[in-house]
C-alpha cells in the first residue's frame, strides 16, 4: 500500500508538471498574439522573450518525457527567430527540434513499436526547413552534411529508399571535397549492394573510380580503394551479364582485361591489385563465362586466402555463385539509356 502511495503521488506530481507546462504555453501564446495585434514597435522585444521562453519550455518538457512537444516547442522558437531575422538561432532550433524528433523514431524502432511515423515526417520537415535556412546563408557544405546525416539515419529506420535520395543528393555538395564524397559513395554503393540493385551500384562505382581516377593521388589508400572497387566491378559485372550490344566501352574493356591481358600490360585501376589476385579473378571470370561451377568452387578457397578481398567481395561472389548454379532468378538487364551513358547524373 505504501508503494502504491508513491506511485499514486509519482503520477500525480507528473500530471502537474504536465498541466503548467500546457499552462505556460498558453502563456506564451497569449504574449505572442498582444504582439501580433499589438503595438508593432514592441514586436521584437515580445518575440526574443517568447524565443527564450519556448527553449526554457521545451527543456522542462525534454525532463517530463513529453519528446514530441519539446520538438514542437523549439520549431515555435525557430520561427520567433525567423521573426527576428536571427538566421543562426533559427537553424540551431531547427535542429535541435529534428534531431528530438528523429530520437523518437529510432526509440520506437529499436523496440519494435509500431509507429506511423509521425515523427519522421515532422523531422523531414524540419530537415527541410533547415536547409532552406542553410541556402539563404549560401551554407552548401553544412547543408550537405545534413543531407548526409539523416540518410544515416533513414538507414537505420530501414527506409532504404529516402536515404539512397539523400546520399545522392549530398554528393552534389562535396565535389570539390573527396574525402567526403568517398564515404558518401561508399554509403550509396553499399546500400544498393545490400538491396540488389546491382545495375545502379555498378554505375555508382564506375562513378566512383572515375572521380579517383581523375585526382591522380599516389597515395596507397587510394590505390587499395581503387583495387577494391575494381573487383566489385567485376563481380557485378559477372552477375549482371549484360549482352555485349548493350556493353558500354568500359565495361568490355575491363571483362577483356580479366579474360585475356597479361598483368604486365595493365592499367588502372587493374594495375594496383596482386598480381596472384589478378590472376585468381582472371580465372573466376573465364570459369564464370564457362559456367563451370565445380571450378568457381574450387577456386573459393584461393580468393578468401586474398589479403586484398574484404566482405564485400565475398557476399557477391556467394551471389555469382547462386546466379551460376541457377537460383538467381532475375536476369538484371541494362537499360538502354545506361549501356550508352557518360553523364555524371546518369550515375546516381
Amino acid at each position: 500500500s505504501e508503494q502504491m502511495g508513491k506511485n499514486e503521488n509519482t503520477s500525480q506530481y507528473i500530471k502537474k508538471q504536465s498541466v503548467y507546462s500546457l499552462e505556460t504555453l498558453c502563456t506564451i501564446y497569449s504574449k505572442l498574439k498582444k504582439v501580433r495585434f499589438g503595438v508593432v514597435a514592441s514586436r521584437k522585444p515580445k518575440y526574443a522573450e517568447a524565443a527564450l521562453d519556448f527553449q526554457i519550455l521545451s527543456r522542462q518538457f525534454r525532463q517530463e518525457n513529453c519528446l514530441e512537444y519539446a520538438g514542437l516547442c523549439l520549431i515555435q522558437s525557430s520561427r520567433c527567430f525567423s521573426e527576428l531575422k536571427s538566421s543562426t538561432s533559427e537553424l540551431q532550433m531547427l535542429l535541435e527540434a529534428a534531431s528530438i524528433f528523429i530520437e523518437i523514431e529510432l526509440q520506437l524502432h529499436d523496440t519494435n513499436t509500431l509507429s506511423y511515423h509521425e515523427n519522421l515526417s515532422l523531422a523531414l520537415s524540419t530537415y527541410q526547413l533547415a536547409q532552406k535556412n542553410l541556402r539563404e546563408q549560401n551554407e552548401r557544405y553544412l547543408a550537405g552534411l545534413i543531407t548526409f546525416q539523416v540518410g544515416l539515419h533513414l538507414e537505420i529506420l530501414e527506409k532504404f529508399h529516402e536515404s539512397e535520395r539523400l546520399f545522392s543528393m549530398a554528393l552534389d555538395s562535396f565535389q570539390d571535397l573527396l574525402s567526403i564524397q568517398i564515404c558518401i559513395y561508399q554509403r550509396l554503393i553499399n546500400i544498393r549492394i545490400d538491396n540488389e540493385n546491382y545495375n545502379l551500384a555498378l554505375q555508382t562505382i564506375t562513378n566512383l573510380i572515375e572521380r579517383l581516377i581523375k585526382t591522380s593521388i599516389n597515395d596507397i589508400s587510394y590505390r587499395r580503394l581503387l583495387a577494391s572497387y575494381d573487383i566489385l566491378r567485376l563481380f557485378l559485372l559477372l552477375i549482371l551479364q549484360p549482352h555485349p550490344q548493350r556493353l558500354r566501352s568500359d565495361y568490355a574493356k575491363t571483362l577483356d582485361a580479366y579474360t585475356w591481358e597479361s598483368y604486365e600490360k595493365l592499367n588502372i585501376p587493374m594495375s594496383y591489385l596482386d598480381e596472384t589476385l589478378f590472376y585468381l579473378l582472371q580465372s573466376i571470370t573465364l570459369a564464370v563465362q564457362a559456367k563451370d561451377l565445380n571450378h568457381i568452387e574450387q577456386l573459393e578457397y584461393d580468393l578468401n586466402q586474398q589479403t586484398q578481398i574484404n566482405s564485400r567481395h565475398i557476399n557477391l561472389f556467394h551471389k555469382l555463385k547462386q546466379k551460376i548454379s541457377g537460383h538467381f532468378i532475375d536476369t538484371f538487364k541494362f537499360d538502354q539509356h545506361t549501356s550508352i551513358s557518360n553523364n555524371i547524373t546518369d550515375y546516381r
